[in-house]
Parts: structure tokens; C-alpha cells; sequence
């Protein structure tokens, strides 16, 4: 399942891919910001307030090549989780250039804000709530190490976001809940074989052999794959 902003998968936008490194990229990550930093949101002017240090850095143009130099040692997966971070700050403050072809998908730890986001909030019928998890990831340790600017907090804390690369994966949702009716109905696949450690890192094992038939048959465009290390995108065209 991809979010609101995952517009990029079932329409023809234009684009970096979900693994793409390239300085191009990174480049644009710059500019992204550096237009953020203009937003007039209240709460938007709020986190840039308490982030002095990141908005300058990402307000002084000279700083993209320091930026893109920092990153010149870093391998690939380094890289890819560098370009995360930064990327996860422009999904949650909905950067003009950015919200409607992000990479990733909006969740939260709060209850409350999971219902809100719902759905209709009077008419439940149609309303349901995913209950999943991810690994813990360490991006902001790889950025600090580079001696890039990190940022204290996200722009929407009250929500308790908790935002999600590429897409919640079926491996990774313990049950589906339906608001109307308060049921709970757990993931099948949870009952097939041993909850280990690996289950909670790389998901639970499931039979996707007949995906690409089935994502053949919907709107979306593309698809994300993934074998519980690297993730890439396929195209979904007849």
C-alpha cells in the first residue's frame, strides 16, 4: 500500500527511482528545501525556527557543493539512507516539489491520529486502520557522521508520524482493523511458521508469487519490491 502522496506510482510523474543516488538527486534535495524554508505555513516557519542551524545551511546556496562533497566516501547504502533522511523532512512537510511523487507513506504510532486520518469520521463504513510495524533504521547516525546538518524534530510531531520507505508491505501488517464494527483480523500469514527475530527485522514470510499478475490487473503503473534488504520498482505495464 502506498500513501496519498505516492501519486508517482499510478501517474506518469516525472521523477528520480526509489533507489536512485545519483548527485542529481541530491542536488535537488538542496533546492527542495531551500524552497521549504520560503513556505509561509505557520507550522512549516515553526520548525525552521527551532532548526536555526539546519535552515541556515539549507538557506545558503554555496552549501550544495559542500553537501554533495560530504557524501563522496559514503557507498551506496550509506548514500541511499543519507537521501532518506532528508527525503522523509520534505514527504512530511509536503514540499511543493516533492508531496505528490514521494517515496514514502505516512503512518503513525498514535491511535487517535490513525483514526483521524481514516477516513470519513462520521460515516465509518469504508474506514479502516492498518496495524504494522518497521525495523529500526539509522539514518540520522550515517548523516551526523558526515557532518551534514540533522534536524531536532519533525514539523508535525503532535501526529507522532512515523514515515515509512516505499510502502507498507504486507510482510510488515500484524492485522487490519475496521473502525465500524471494532474488529481486529490478524495477518494469516503470522499463524504459518516461527516469530524470530528476522521476523520482525525482514517481515513475515509470504507467497507474492502471483503479484505481478494481480498488480497487472489494477491502475498503478508501478510496483515496489523488495527481498528485505534492497528495494526497487518495477513497471506494471501491460
Amino acid at each position: 500500500m502506498v500513501g496519498e502522496k505516492g501519486k508517482r506510482y499510478y501517474n506518469e510523474l516525472e521523477g528520480f527511482t526509489i533507489n536512485d543516488t545519483d548527485d542529481i538527486v541530491f542536488t535537488k534535495i538542496v533546492d527542495y528545501l531551500k524552497d521549504s524554508i520560503r513556505n509561509k505555513n505557520s507550522r512549516v516557519i515553526a520548525f525552521f525556527e527551532k532548526n536555526e542551524d539546519f535552515r541556515k545551511f539549507f538557506s545558503n546556496s554555496q552549501n550544495k557543493t559542500t553537501f554533495i562533497k560530504a557524501l563522496e566516501t559514503l557507498n551506496t547504502n550509506d548514500k541511499l539512507a543519507v537521501r532518506n533522511y532528508y527525503l522523509i523532512l520534505l514527504h512530511q512537510l509536503s514540499a511543493i516539489n516533492y508531496k505528490d511523487k514521494s517515496h514514502f507513506v505516512s503512518t503513525t504510532k498514535d491511535y487517535k491520529t490513525a483514526k483521524r486520518f481514516g477516513g470519513n469520521q462520521r460515516d465509518k463504513t469504508d474506514q479502516v486502520i492498518l496495524h504494522c510495524w518497521q525495523p529500526i533504521l539509522h539514518e540520522k547516525q550515517i548523516v551526523l557522521k558526515c557532518g551534514l546538518p540533522a534536524y531536532k524534530t519533525s514539523p508535525y510531531s503532535y501526529q507522532k508520524e512515523i514515515t515509512i520507505f516505499g510502502g507498507i508491505f504486507p510482510h510488515f501488517i500484524s492485522g487490519i482493523e475496521v473502525a465500524k464494527t471494532k474488529s481486529f483480523y490478524p495477518n494469516p500469514n503470522i499463524f504459518n511458521g516461527k516469530i524470530t527475530k528476522d521476523t520482525f527485522l525482514y517481515g513475515l514470510n509470504i507467497d507474492q508469487s502471483n503479484f505481478e499478475v494481480i498488480a497487472k490487473l489494477t491502475n498503478y503503473k508501478k510496483t515496489i519490491i523488495t527481498d528485505g534488504k534492497d528495494t526497487w520498482e518495477n513497471s506494471t505495464k501491460r
